[in-house]
């Protein structure tokens, strides 16, 4: 995946909920349908790219019959707000902002996710 896909899959994803720790995502048809999405959890299923780790992430889970997935984090380790802004900021240069911030965070390579 790349930081364009991921941009323009956040125009399908919406936040149902989010205290700190926990965030639960929706996801429109435009993400389940995306061919790249598609191979990519085929794959890696649905956390990071296999053999990868996250550091901060918990557990993710995904339920296919209400397409909502919950994210369980480290509220100690990835700031909640950081987090959150991800999924809402619209401008392309903010979300690559915020995105190198939460990766830096946590000592995350991101060119190993956006391949």
């Amino acid at each position: 995946m790349d930081l364009e896909l991921l941009l323009e899959l956040r125009n399908y994803i919406s936040i149902c909920g989010h205290t700190p720790g926990k965030l639960k995502l929706k996801f429109g048809l435009g993400v389940v349908r995306n061919p790249k999405v598609i191979r990519y959890v085929k794959v890696n299923g649905f956390g990071p790219p296999k053999g990868e780790s996250m550091p901060g992430i918990i557990k993710t889970t995904f339920n296919p019959l209400s397409r909502s997935m919950t994210i369980r984090y480290d509220k100690d380790v990835i700031r909640p707000e950081l987090l959150h802004k991800l999924f809402i900021c619209k401008n392309p240069d903010e979300f690559e902002d915020i995105a190198g911030q939460l990766a830096s965070t946590v000592n995350f390579d991101l060119a190993a996710f956006c391949n």
